[in-house]
């Protein structure tokens, strides 16, 4: 058995093309939500402000991290997650609130596909530590019949479960975060930056040259599989089957779980979209990703706020590209040496 894990999380890589301030962008880098966070700033301001401006949005997501992380048995998901096994009442801070309902609104839109309450399957992977196996199929079963977004209800602002139903709001987590981020930035008055939560990008961008997107080779260390220009804000997120995994008997068991089968799909690699904001394209990114390239690309032909490419092995092994009719113009394939 082959076991592997990446610390940086990184499917995305952006180079801006230029940056009006002469001394180059101001930029930070923190360890948060199990990835390194990095903000650059391109605005030509003094930098105190931008500094301060940069410190109040890692604090914002500070926040984020320490209400949603489920490993956390602290923070308001964690004591959730270990309540008694009865129905209950639970009142959300704010931003959680908002989270919740994010992700439970693109549970309903992907028809499940993306599913916040698969916590219990999840966990008995435990792709978390160095002893990822595949799970006990009694177990895994079990925690299956645990698993449905539908079962989480409201009332008012309050959070409804039902017994046994558990919380993972990480496959979209990092997106609202860089979200949360963006809206402290541009508070403070700030224009032009990129926020890069391990691959979940926010940019904010009014400069008249685009900044470039590499996307990731998933199956090469340091290259390239594609790139392409984004001259708008938005956001972007790519799901990858190379992020966290192992290998066993030729297969690769990812942190990419279907909710139906509490496996590993195996018909993608990668998904990288484009979305109005960067909470939209975790979490579809990581839907499309389940759903595999024909009813992904389905899917994305039904909301084309949605822009984006998919990778995926044909039926020889060999990799394949899908990219939608709104990217396909501006979509750059690295030359062929660079293919597996």
């Amino acid at each position: 058995m082959i076991r592997y894990l990446s610390i940086l999380l990184i499917g995305v890589l952006l180079l801006p093309a230029c940056q009006d301030s002469p001394r180059g962008p101001v930029s930070e880098t923190r360890l948060l939500m199990g990835t390194y966070l990095t903000i650059q700033v391109f605005d030509p301001l003094e930098e105190t402000k931008v500094q301060n401006a940069i410190a109040s949005a890692f604090d914002t997501i500070k926040v984020i991290e320490d209400l949603s992380n489920p490993y956390n048995p602290n923070s308001t998901i964690g004591r959730i997650n270990s309540r008694a096994g009865d129905e209950a009442l639970f009142p959300l801070h704010p931003p959680l609130l908002e989270l919740t309902r994010s992700a439970l609104e693109i549970a309903a839109h992907s028809g499940g596909a993306f599913d916040p309450t698969l916590w219990p399957a999840f966990r008995l992977w435990h792709f978390d530590t160095d002893s990822a196996a595949i799970p006990d199929a009694a177990l895994l079963k079990a925690a299956l019949d645990r698993v449905d977004y539908r079962k989480v209800l409201w009332e008012d602002d309050q959070l409804k479960l039902p017994p046994g139903t558990e919380l993972d709001l990480g496959g979209v987590s990092k997106g609202f975060a860089v979200e949360a981020a963006r809206g402290k930035l541009l508070q403070a008055g700030l224009q032009n930056f990129i926020i890069d939560a391990g691959g979940n990008l926010g940019i904010e961008w009014h400069l008249e040259q685009p900044v470039t997107v590499k996307i990731r080779h998933p199956r090469k260390d340091k290259a390239y599989w594609a790139s392409f220009p984004i001259r708008q804000s938005c956001g972007i997120a790519t799901s990858g089957d190379y992020h966290f995994y192992f290998e066993e008997n030729g297969r690769r068991y990812h942190h990419l779980l279907d909710p139906a089968t509490g496996f590993p799909p195996q018909h993608c690699v990668a998904v990288t979209l484009i979305a109005p904001s960067a909470t939209l394209a975790d979490g579809y990114a990581t839907a499309v990703f389940i759903m595999g390239p024909q009813k992904g690309e389905a899917f994305l032909a039904e909301n084309p706020g949605l822009q984006g490419s998919i990778i995926y092995p044909d039926s020889t092994g060999a990799l394949q590209t899908f990219v939608t009719p709104g990217l396909q113009a501006h979509y750059q394939r690295m030359p062929d040496e660079g293919r597996p």
